[in-house]
């Protein structure tokens, strides 16, 4: 329960919920969902789940900083 308190603070996600979801729906829709919530809405790369940027099109962003980015820095 505490990794899943850390994901759900940090990274914006719930381990837990996910597999809730997946024994609900089924592998395929948890999927489909996944690339729609992570897909970039400016390029169309993934977005990193840990700090919430498109490595393809925020990448300077998180070279501006000098320490890890986090999310909604």
């Amino acid at each position: 329960m505490t990794l899943d308190k850390r994901y759900r603070t940090f990274y914006h996600m719930s381990m837990i919920e996910n597999l809730e979801y997946i024994e609900k729906y089924g592998i395929e829709t948890f999927l489909k969902k996944e690339m729609a919530k992570w897909h970039c809405p400016e390029c169309g790369a993934v977005i990193c789940c840990h700090n919430g940027l498109c490595y393809k099109c925020q990448l300077d962003k998180l070279r501006q900083k000098k320490h890890k980015y986090r999310w909604d820095e």
